[in-house]
């Protein structure tokens, strides 16, 4: 037996779903065969014109660009190929066509690069630099997996794809400060910085505007001074400090199940981890949830937000949109409770949460936003109604009118509503009745 068959079954015995899956397995040379294909044809309907979410030499796009140019050569990477024809490039917002420009060897250069932040790079530079300065003779085991960890909690933002004179404008940028004296080996603008200082035009690598450069650095150079004396830190903490981050013993799975990609071989490839655990456990025990706490219990009055709360709340990108749609003088049109009162301090965190009403229920039409207090009480009845008693509600918000929503509820400040226990019994018993 092979090493594949023994991991199989112990016994040396394939199982019944290894069997069936062997006799099913398509062969390597058919599945190349149909690889092969789908190239070909992938190829045929970007050059056709049929599939304009890649892109090649032979594409629509391209024949566009050498007639402009009129050249025929190009020099086109990977991440061109494989984006749209109608990509945009989010730093200059120039088409591929507006970013396509000849190279220095008559070429037509079309190239797309990722801009990422250097602060993984930088992380390891200062670990080597612990280790010089400390002088220490005691090697770690598990720093670089905390400084490798570590690194993307200090990166000022997140790779994204951009055009090739983008990228080189960052760096040129690099090279102004570079040579008026400043440090700034790890640093890398993001795009919205690149786009204050360079002159953008159509075909042509972009200008790089000095003043504005210096300006920019200015301003971010206290940002970048901070981060680098924190990257500094955790990497004298990795170096000097061996109990940060813990990694398992060679050869540990941590997550050992189907799901995880654990022993998806033998059939098990094609097997759904979620649809296995629901047939295997159909004569399990099953703990029913008390659907009815949220009427019988109170939850615990919550505090009130500190005097710089909407600082706070406004540096949560969901809770500020949701604010910001709201004028000022808004109310609940529900508990009747204002913005401020709707804004919730629990556990030293700040939020403020509403919701729209579905339009399929009709009683709820005229009723444009509610708080998530208010909400939370209509989704939890519809909850025990359909999970509880095996009711069909339909809509979420079918299952109660505002005015009944109203008379059940008393608001408090900066914390979820009280419930009337004994009015929400009657309106459940209605239900039933029907």
């Amino acid at each position: 037996m092979g090493e594949t068959e023994e991991k199989i079954n112990p016994t040396g015995h394939l199982n019944a779903l290894a069997v069936w899956a062997k006799q099913n397995e398509e062969c390597y040379e058919a599945i190349q065969e149909k690889r092969l294909t789908a190239l070909k044809l992938a190829v045929q309907c970007i050059n056709d014109g049929t599939l304009d979410s890649l892109d090649g030499v032979g594409s629509p796009l391209s024949c566009e660009i050498k007639k402009h140019h009129g050249v025929e050569l190009f020099e086109m990477n990977r991440n061109w190929v494989e984006t749209s024809q109608h990509w945009r490039c989010p730093c200059c917002e120039r088409s591929k066509f507006e970013v396509s420009r000849l190279g220095s060897k008559g070429q037509i250069l079309a190239k797309l690069v990722e801009h990422h932040d250097h602060m993984a790079d930088a992380l390891k530079a200062a670990f080597n630099q612990v280790f010089v300065e400390s002088g220490t003779e005691e090697p770690t085991n598990t720093g670089l997996a905390l400084i490798e960890r570590m690194a993307p909690a200090f990166s000022a933002y997140a790779a994204v794809l951009i055009c090739e004179d983008c990228n080189n404008a960052d760096a040129a940028a690099k090279k102004i400060l570079s040579a008026r004296g400043d440090r700034v080996e790890w640093q890398s603008f993001s795009i919205g910085q690149i786009r204050q200082f360079t002159n953008v035009g159509k075909h042509v690598s972009h200008r790089i505007d000095e003043s504005k450069v210096m300006a920019l650095w200015r301003l971010a150079r206290p940002s970048y001074v901070a981060r680098m004396q924190l990257v500094y830190q955790v990497a004298k903490a990795a170096v000097l400090q061996d109990y940060w981050y813990e990694r398992y013993p060679f050869g540990t799975v941590a997550i050992p199940t189907l799901s995880n990609g654990y022993h998806r071989y033998g059939g098990l490839e094609l097997v759904n981890g979620e649809l296995l655990s629901r047939e295997t456990s159909r004569s399990n025990i099953v703990h029913q949830a008390n659907r009815s706490r949220w009427r019988t219990e109170s939850k615990p009055a919550g505090s009130v937000p500190p005097a710089n709360y909407l600082a706070m709340l406004l540096s949560l990108p969901g809770c500020a949109r949701m604010w910001n749609e709201l004028e000022e003088s808004w109310k609940c049109p529900i508990c009747q409770r204002l913005k401020f009162e709707v804004v919730t301090f629990m556990k030293g965190k700040v939020a403020f949460h509403t919701h729209v009403p579905t339009r399929l229920s009709t009683a709820w039409r005229g009723i444009h936003q509610i708080c998530m207090g208010c909400c939370s009480v209509v989704t939890n009845m519809k909850l025990e109604l359909e999970k509880g008693f095996g009711v069909d509600v339909g809509a979420t918000f079918d299952c109660i009118t505002p005015d009944q929503l109203r008379s059940i509820l008393r608001a408090r400040p900066h914390s979820a509503p009280l419930v009337d226990g004994r009015k929400v019994q009657k309106l459940i018993d209605d239900w039933l009745s029907r």
